[in-house]
């Protein structure tokens, strides 16, 4: 018996060791999007928000959505230009029957974006106030038509903002 309690007390001495002995090991994906010459952030530096709601009242619509943001640049003497990348829309994605896309309006510092290109001077957007940084601006993403929508659901789509700096300003 004694001998079995020993077995016993030395297995589970073993056991307790090989607990402690474990390493925990925790993986973390870091990334990155870079353009060493234009970043669009939120109006303090941090980046914008990857998933923003548009909370819906009933019989008015989507409330739109805005945020402060600057354009960041290494050369503040040339101009912006900005578009949307594809159309702004809000698909239905489980909703009842009859549902169908939603357009969206996306306007930057109260000039509405589109497929082509809208030019930002730099005379207009770096004045000065923060070194590399442009004035801040309201970014607001809208329904392009307000009102009632008919069909309940989830409805999502992505809104995707590009800026390109020209090669010089004339």
């Amino acid at each position: 018996m004694y001998r079995t309690l020993k077995q016993a007390a030395l297995g589970l001495a073993i056991f307790t060791a090989a607990l402690s002995a474990h390493a925990v090991e925790a993986h973390i994906t870091v990334w990155a999007n870079v353009d060493p010459t234009l970043s669009l952030l939120r109006a303090d530096g941090s980046a914008l928000p990857a998933d923003v709601e548009m909370p819906y009242r009933a019989g008015q619509g989507l409330s739109s959505w805005s945020e402060r943001v600057r354009v960041f640049s290494n050369d503040t003497s040339l101009d912006v230009d900005v578009r949307l990348a594809e159309p702004a829309v809000l698909m239905p994605k489980v909703t009842a029957a009859g549902a169908v896309d939603i357009p969206l309006s996306v306007t930057l510092n109260g000039r509405e974006l589109g497929l082509a290109p809208i030019a930002f001077t730099a005379d207009q957007l770096f004045q000065g106030a923060i070194p590399g940084a442009s004035i801040e601006m309201p970014l607001t993403v809208a329904q392009a038509t307000p009102g009632p929508i008919a069909a309940a659901g989830l409805y999502d789509g992505p809104v995707s903002l590009v800026l390109v700096q020209k090669a010089s300003s004339l």
